[in-house]
């Protein structure tokens, strides 16, 4: 595998990982039954793209991380809810972007399919966590 490739689905598993873990801190601080169950959903794609992007780069020939990035601390830094959930979204959208800078030199089709997906999902839930903060801004 390819160490440069190897090292960006790499850090994009640990974006993953520490995504889901912001997620679930999150959920315990949230007063909103609605945003808490939107924040579930969001939390299990964090989960699932962190484990697929793993099977990837062991199918590619590669040792996944198990590493968290570092987006947790940065997280927990922020006061207040409506802060921590614009901060979160900014991390969805440095994900989005990574994967867009980089997807269409990816030779391996199912591996570029693949963070299609992850990104359009990506692109779903911001507006999704958007518009939930619209309606009922958290504080």
């Amino acid at each position: 595998m390819d160490s440069e490739l190897e090292s960006f689905l790499n850090v994009l598993g640990e974006a993953e990982r520490a995504g889901g873990r912001v997620l679930h801190e999150l959920m315990e601080i949230c007063d909103s039954m609605d945003l808490r169950e939107l924040l579930r959903k969001v939390s299990h794609d964090e989960g699932y793209f962190a484990g697929e992007l793993a099977g990837h780069v062991r199918r590619l020939g590669g040792t996944p991380s198990s590493k968290t990035g570092d987006f947790v601390e940065k997280v927990r830094a922020v006061a207040g809810l409506k802060g921590k959930l614009e901060l979160l979204n900014r991390g969805q959208r440095w994900v989005m972007r990574k994967i867009n800078e980089r997807v269409g030199s990816i030779a391996d089709e199912r591996l570029a399919a693949f963070l299609r997906v992850m990104a359009e999902a990506h692109e779903t839930n911001i507006g999704a966590v958007d518009k939930m903060m619209a309606a009922a801004p958290p504080r």
